[in-house]
């Protein structure tokens, strides 16, 4: 039998679309906020959301007539007409977010003059309150009548992070406003908003980090990345925004990761704050309940305007540094040990490096079986020759599979080299590749080719490993990014090994050519190349700064 169900179940279903736990509240009365035009938000989060979450600002306000109104679903006063859905200019527009507070929590809202309370949905108040400028909203005891969803909440450690990374996100994406966040009586979050977007940065993600952010400003495209020597170990530390709403988008996602092929490790992940400007008719934000997610009328040019956006900021990271501890001025008191900066998560606690150097280097010697060091003018450099050199022959390959002429080796005995068939495959259909790095080869058989001619970088004891990799990469990656595997893989092949010996010729000229390499800071599989210890740095540790 087909029932109609009743409003209470109705309301409370549509409220589980809207409001799925004390975040959700935060971010729908966040967004209201910021329609409303207000200039400075408060929150306040209490009982991990479940006892109280206050947002108070001091936007346009709604007016006392209005307030009884705005709690009635799909009430709003964002849109009017069925067209207007065609182009959303505002963070919210389907008047459901009040409702669904409404029908699974007692609300009091104070604003223009007027009050109001209502309780599972219904109206238990109304009356005056004190003419403030802005509103001021209050939702307590969430899900009380709904205690089948409290079970679902996770603890409250939980549950206060994912409150926080909403203001987080909000306070990234808007540096003109001021945000304020206070978590179980504990101010956690307050920015200036002034507009300075390295201070917001500063002020969400700590000092340090915002002096390792790198801004940009292109084809639509504002905010900030962080340097290769700077990342995380997830992607949570990424803020993507369309007109200023935080989106979900695997697509942009993406584009920002491939901006850092060949300079961050596997499995690390940048920090960004990246918002796009879209003419509202070109994106739909009325697909997902929860307006997380997004579709635009030409997703492809947006994934090159946010790869060619982060690619010119990337030019400007810096390489790593070294820092020494203070020495010890107290008599008997122990000395430090000196410590690096790693690339890894440790690294966003230490100060940025200083800015490359860019006169040529002089090579002073290997030490360690790897490592070469050398003097520049502001300090010494310790270089990881084969980091260094597969970002050198990294560079040199993807030229070539690009256009740039490609010079090689014939070889005295032709090589046989036995293939499985996916490496046949990608030899067939990639040939033209081959020669573009230097391979000559032809069949030999129905599983082997024989190699006439190799780079004119890869020794000959490597060539066999080095176009059996090659061809793997050619044949098993996405098209989009196989020309970078493929130079990846080849130049790893090539360059020189980690303990192989150089001679102070061969170690000036591989120095002299990381200088020259774009995207010196990291080899192709993001490990640093360079670690810099400034002259200020060694006068500071033998105290001889006075």
């Amino acid at each position: 039998m087909i029932r109609r169900l009743p409003p209470e179940v109705a309301d409370a279903i549509a409220a589980g679309e809207v409001v799925e736990r004390p975040a959700s509240v935060v971010k729908e009365l966040v967004e209201n906020a910021l329609d409303a035009g207000a200039r400075r938000i408060t929150v306040e989060v209490r009982g991990a959301g479940r006892t109280l979450v206050r947002v108070g600002d001091d936007g346009a306000g709604i007016a006392p007539e209005e307030l009884p109104l705005a709690f009635l679903r799909h009430a709003t006063s964002k849109v009017r007409r069925l067209e207007d859905l065609g182009a959303i200019g505002t963070l919210g527009f389907r008047g459901e977010a009040l409702a669904s507070m409404a029908a699974v929590a007692e609300v009091e809202c104070r604003s223009r003059g007027a009050s109001i309370r209502l309780r599972a949905g219904e109206v238990v108040d109304t009356g005056s309150a004190a003419p403030t400028p802005g509103t001021v909203l209050e939702v307590r005891d969430l899900f009380a009548n709904t205690p089948a969803r409290l079970k679902f909440l996770k603890s409250e450690a939980t549950e206060n992070a994912a409150a926080t990374q909403v203001v987080r996100g909000y306070a990234l994406l808007r540096p003109d406003v001021r945000f304020e966040l206070a978590v179980d009586g504990r101010r956690v979050l307050a920015t200036s908003g002034d507009g300075d977007r390295p201070a917001a940065v500063a002020a969400v993600l700590g000092g340090q980090v915002a002096e390792a952010m790198l801004a940009l400003q292109a084809e639509g495209v504002a905010g900030m990345v962080s340097e290769p020597r700077l990342s995380r170990g997830t992607r949570e530390a990424t803020v993507l925004a369309v007109n200023a709403r935080p989106v979900s988008s695997h697509r942009l996602q993406h584009a920002l990761e491939e901006a850092y092929l060949g300079r961050l490790e596997r499995g690390r992940y940048p920090i960004a704050v990246l918002d796009l400007a879209v003419p509202a008719h070109e994106v739909d934000v009325n697909v997902h309940p929860a307006k997380r997610e997004v579709r635009f009328r030409d997703e492809g040019a947006l994934y090159g305007r946010v790869q060619r956006a982060v690619l010119a900021a990337l030019g400007g990271a810096r390489p790593y540094a070294m820092s020494l501890p203070t020495v010890a001025a107290a008599a008997g008191e122990p000395v430090r040990q000196m410590t690096l900066h790693e690339p890894a998560a440790a690294l966003a606690e230490e100060a940025p490096a200083p800015a490359p150097v860019a006169l040529p280097l002089r090579p002073l010697g290997q030490v360690l079986d790897g490592y070469l060091v050398a003097e520049g003018p502001d300090g010494l450099v310790l270089v990881d020759q084969h980091a260094a050199h597969e970002r050198v022959l990294y560079n040199r390959f993807l030229a070539r599979l690009r256009g740039a002429p490609a010079p090689s080796q014939p070889l005295l005995l032709p090589q046989a080299v036995d293939l499985d068939a996916g490496q046949v495959a990608a030899a067939a259909d990639h040939r033209d590749r081959l020669r573009a790095i230097g391979f000559e080869v032809e069949d030999f058989g129905p599983r082997t080719l024989r190699v006439l001619a190799a780079p004119v970088e890869t020794a000959p004891e490597r060539i066999e490993g080095a176009l059996i990799d090659l061809l793997s990469a050619l044949g098993g990656v996405r098209s989009e990014d196989h020309l970078e595997q493929a130079a990846a893989s080849i130049a790893c092949h090539s360059a020189v090994r980690f303990g192989d010996p150089m001679g102070l010729a061969e170690q000036r000229r591989l120095l002299e050519e990381l200088e020259r390499a774009e995207d010196s800071v990291t080899c192709p599989h993001g490990r640093p190349t360079r670690l810099d210890l400034s002259s200020q740095e060694l006068r500071r540790h033998f105290r001889r700064n006075y």
